[in-house]
């Protein structure tokens, strides 16, 4: 597992975002796809939470798309953004 932080450049939708150097997706959820009503209000609480943003990667996988499956911490407080999603009824574990 490799550990880093790293700034968050883009938010894609609930489950997925963007830094400057590769694609994250959040490990263990999943996320209402984003053409979705429940997929914009996904996408719109992940983009407040890490959205220019520094957070903390740890890598578990890679997928068959090239982006990198992750455990995701924000900074600036320590919160766990899988469990946020979850917990917030934003996303579902799986």
């Amino acid at each position: 597992m490799n550990e880093y932080s790293t700034y968050v450049t883009s938010v894609i939708d609930g489950d997925t975002f963007e830094t400057s150097v590769q694609t994250i997706r959040l490990a263990n959820i999943n996320a209402p796809e984003s053409g979705t009503p429940q997929g914009q209000r996904s996408t719109a609480y992940l983009k407040m939470l890490i959205e220019a943003r520094r957070v903390t990667i740890k890598s578990v996988a890679t997928d068959v798309y090239g982006r990198v499956v992750a455990h995701v911490w924000r900074n600036s407080d320590g919160l766990y953004i899988n469990k946020e999603m979850v917990d917030s009824g934003h996303a579902d574990w799986v």
